[in-house]
């Protein structure tokens, strides 16, 4: 009989550690304190962005997000954000709330990427723990730079272009760093700990919940902050945008108000600029690139001229149109002190403090003389219309007639910005013209005598003649020409109509520009392309 040999048996590994948790636990316990940290890491992010953003005016990455954004968007769906949001700032709380979910679920990657076992061995976080941290910061600050490259030039107290680009990212920076270290810290702060033999139990989960409780309150107390941040943010907010230039009883002032004018902006909040740090920079192909302060721009030779603004959303007898004095120095003198453009550049470029640009032909920009203004009426520039600089460019909508300038670029290429990015005209402006009186709810009687007036514009080209007729465009009468202000201001023109009879009536008006071009009678709306066709008002006389 021969010998049985057994074969010993294969210990087995415990799923548990002594003095550990399983994998299922201590996966979902990791979960739920990552998200906890990662939270609270977000709201404290999120308040050294609005901190940074009320005392350094460095833009929010949530700002320059939505900037982003709409320039990625056709004019189509910018049209459909503006009919679903009544104010801008509700696409910017959302898009604040999204990046907000987006740090909280961060927390979960970086639960991942240490693998903390649990319970973890102290308070103090770990080399590879620090190290993900400081990685996950330094990857979110350079995809943001990225990303946001040609938003990160703006600031809202005025640093110029290249300086506010560098403080962008080191406010960025600051941002996830920030959102880096309490992170660390606070996943590890919130994580069960593993018993110290020589330590009173009880002394050690009262410092548990010590540090459990100051991790929330910190994310509170950042929640509560953020608030107030925002509060004091939207407390500036530019309720004023899209107003239109004031006409009480139908009547036009040559000279339009300065708080009367019409405004449009694509700010929440428009840039509050401290002239101290402001500078408006010439580059690119100058021959003699170069800056100025405020106070140098100032001493250089200036002018006055009346202009006329138009905004491309300015449809039939609407207001978004106004003249006023603008007093600066023109671009063509500017120029002459940088010993002009070289011959291979095509194109000029305007920045602004706000991140808005836009890019012309440098041939037809400077054809059309246009002022670098830091006066409006003989006040100093308002803050809504662009102090403490704007350019006035005549025969353009006022979309390319920026504000809060800080920079002028000659290059070779075009550069896309926001309204051309969309796909809106960036052409000259169509001739225009509009009736004001009479109007549709004023009472006539057959047989009076009714005073006709209204405004005619076609931007530098001029108006040579102005047309009205009372039956809907079958028969013309030349109405009478005020003297504009300027050659490049609105013309005003008047004449008097004398219904025989009752009825229904359309009345009229077009015009005809200074090289002999006649108003289109073409009907089309404002957007993208700005409205034709003629200006009618329906009357019913009594």
């Amino acid at each position: 009989m021969s010998d049985i040999k057994s074969t010993p048996r294969r210990q087995e590994t415990p799923a548990t550690p002594p003095g550990g948790f399983s994998n299922t636990r201590t996966l979902l316990l990791s979960a739920v304190w990552a998200l906890i940290a990662g939270l609270a890491a977000s709201l404290c992010a999120t308040l050294v962005m609005g901190l940074l953003r009320l005392l350094a005016g460095i833009p929010t990455p949530v700002e320059m997000f939505g900037d982003f954004t709409l320039k990625h968007i056709n004019v189509d769906t910018f049209i459909r954000l503006l009919a679903t949001y009544s104010k801008k700032t509700y696409p910017l709380g959302l898009a604040l709330l999204g990046m907000i979910a987006l740090g909280t679920v961060l927390g979960l990657l970086y639960a991942l990427a240490v693998r903390i076992k649990l319970p973890a061995n102290g308070y103090r976080p770990g080399r590879r723990e620090w190290l993900v941290g400081l990685a996950i910061a330094l990857a979110m600050t350079l995809v943001a730079t990225i990303l946001f490259w040609r938003e990160l030039p703006q600031n809202f107290l005025g640093w110029p272009y290249t300086t506010a680009r560098i403080l962008t990212i080191l406010g960025l920076l600051l941002d996830f760093v920030v959102y880096g270290l309490v992170l660390c810290l606070g996943f590890r702060a919130l994580l069960p700990k593993r018993p110290v033999a020589t330590a009173d139990v009880a002394v050690a989960q009262r410092r548990q919940l010590l540090a459990r409780g100051g991790v929330v309150a910190l994310g509170v107390g950042a929640g509560l902050g953020t608030w107030g941040a925002i509060q004091k943010y939207v407390s500036d907010y530019t309720a004023y945008d899209g107003m239109k230039t004031a006409f009480p009883k139908h009547i036009i002032p040559q000279i339009t108000p300065n708080n009367d004018h019409y405004v449009v902006t694509q700010n929440p909040v428009d840039p509050d600029p401290n002239v101290a740090l402001w500078r408006l920079e010439l580059t690119g192909l100058l021959n003699k690139p170069g800056s100025y302060s405020y106070d140098e721009l100032q001493k250089l030779p200036s002018t006055s001229r009346a202009i006329t603004l138009e905004c491309i959303a300015n449809g039939e007898n609407d207001h978004l149109i106004g003249n006023a004095i603008w007093h600066g120095v023109s671009l063509r003198t500017l120029l002459d002190q940088h010993g002009g453009a070289q011959s291979n550049a095509r194109y000029i470029g305007f920045y602004c403090i706000d991140g808005f640009n836009t890019t012309l032909p440098l041939k037809e920009v400077l054809d059309a003389d246009p002022l670098l203004a830091w006066n409006m009426n003989g006040a100093v520039l308002p803050r809504r219309h662009g102090y403490p600089l704007r350019i006035l460019i005549p025969g353009r909508y006022g979309e390319e007639n920026p504000k809060w300038l800080t920079r002028i670029d000659f290059s070779q290429e075009f550069t896309d910005g926001l309204y051309s990015a969309q796909g809106w005209y960036n052409g000259v402006l169509h001739t225009m013209s509009r009736i004001d009186l009479p109007y549709r709810d004023i009472p006539i009687r057959a047989g009076d005598s009714v005073p006709m007036t209204g405004i005619a514009f076609a931007g530098n080209r001029g108006i040579q003649r102005v047309e009205v007729s009372t039956d809907a465009g079958t028969t013309w009468k030349d109405a009478t020409l005020e003297p504009p202000t300027s050659k490049d201001s609105w013309v005003f023109w008047k004449s008097t109509w004398q219904p025989t009879r009752a009825g229904d009536y359309t009345l009229t008006v077009r015009a005809t520009d200074g090289t002999g071009a006649v108003q289109t009678s073409r009907r089309q709306g404002t957007v993208p392309n700005g409205a034709t066709g003629f200006s009618r008002v329906k009357i019913t006389v009594m």
